[in-house]
C-alpha cells in the first residue's frame, strides 16, 4: 500500500514537470521564436520561473525567462547579450576556487536575469552564488550551507 502511495506520488510528480515543461516550451517557441529547444531549467528563487533555452530561425542562442506569476512579463534576450555558462564556469573557477561545480543555471531575481552557481566547497560544504547574466558581476551568495 506504501508502496502505490510513493508510486503515484513520483508519477505525480512527473506529470507536473512534463506539464511545465510543455507549458514553457511553447511560450517559447511561440514569444522567444525558438525552433530548436536546447535546454530547460526550473528555477526557484523569491519568484518561479521556468528558462528555456535554444536557437531562433535566424540560427541565434536565445534564453527565454517565464514566469510562473502570469502578472509579470516574459523575458527575451539573446545569449550573446550576455555571459555564457562557459564565462561564469571561468569566474567562478577563478574567484571561488571551488572543489565540485554541482550545477549553474539561468534563473531571474527582481526583474534581472542571472546565473545561479551551486557548488560545493573543500569541506563539502554547498554554496550558492549569483551573477548578473549580462556582466558577470556578482550579486548575491549564500555560502557554506
Amino acid at each position: 500500500m506504501i508502496g502505490a502511495l510513493i508510486l503515484n506520488s513520483y508519477i505525480q510528480g512527473i506529470n507536473v514537470k512534463k506539464e511545465r515543461y510543455e507549458h514553457a516550451v511553447s511560450i517559447a517557441k511561440k514569444d522567444g521564436e525558438l525552433v530548436e529547444i536546447k535546454q530547460f531549467h526550473l528555477y526557484n528563487g523569491m519568484e518561479t520561473y521556468y528558462v528555456v533555452q535554444g536557437i531562433d530561425k535566424n540560427g541565434k542562442e536565445k534564453t527565454v525567462w517565464i514566469p510562473e506569476d502570469k502578472k509579470k512579463e516574459i523575458t527575451i534576450r539573446f545569449n550573446s547579450y550576455g555571459k555564457s555558462k562557459e564565462d561564469i564556469v571561468r569566474i567562478v573557477n577563478k574567484e571561488l576556487n571551488p572543489y565540485e561545480i554541482i550545477a549553474i543555471k539561468p534563473g531571474m531575481e527582481k526583474d534581472t536575469p542571472l546565473w545561479e552557481v551551486t557548488f560545493k566547497d573543500n569541506k563539502g560544504r554547498f554554496n550558492y552564488y549569483y551573477f548578473d547574466f549580462r556582466t558577470g558581476e556578482w550579486l548575491k551568495f549564500y555560502r557554506s550551507i
